[in-house]
């Protein structure tokens, strides 16, 4: 009897262990609240690249984000991005910059962001009389809680300028 009340003892000890739920899934992120913050530090982007401030443009860097731009080997990390963006500036002194998002897909963790879109600079070359308009690519990722640029790529789809046209 003794070795029944025992082994009734340890069937309810196990059946009790089985039973516990797991552990809640990790709350999803509110996509829509992190689109809105991916779509606040873009705008903020585009307005330091309006207004000409290098600076404000590479602070949307993460540390170790790349971007990639034509003719220019790839720009790791803001300082190499701002070097970049004042020497675009400097030899485009009426460079005007257009950029509009077509959509931005975050992943389901909310850590991980694509954006993609469209762009339009004027105000190019020592006349200020050219143009390029291309696609962009940029991912988004999260550090320290904030929005920051990991890549950024763009690709003109302007024709190619012949190479007597060039000179």
């Amino acid at each position: 009897m003794r070795l029944l009340i025992v082994l009734n003892a340890v069937l309810v000890f196990l059946v009790g262990a089985c039973s516990q739920s797991a552990p809640a899934p990790a709350a999803k992120a509110d996509l829509a609240s992190e689109e809105k913050a991916i779509r606040d530090m873009d705008a903020s982007w585009l307005k330091a690249a309006q207004g000409r401030d290098a600076a404000g443009e590479a602070a949307v860097f993460a540390s170790d984000g790349v971007a990639y731009r034509e003719h220019v080997g790839p720009l790791v990390g803001p300082a190499a991005f701002q070097a970049y963006a004042t020497k675009l500036q400097t030899d485009n002194p009426k460079l005007n910059v257009m950029w509009s998002t077509e959509a931005i897909s975050i992943a389901e963790s909310g850590d991980l962001a694509i954006q993609t879109g469209e762009y339009h600079l004027t105000g190019l070359g020592p006349k200020s009389d050219g143009e390029d308009k291309g696609r962009f690519v940029t991912v988004w990722k999260k550090v320290n809680g904030e929005w920051k640029v990991t890549h950024d790529i763009s690709s003109t789809t302007m024709p190619e300028v012949a190479a007597d046209k060039k000179q």
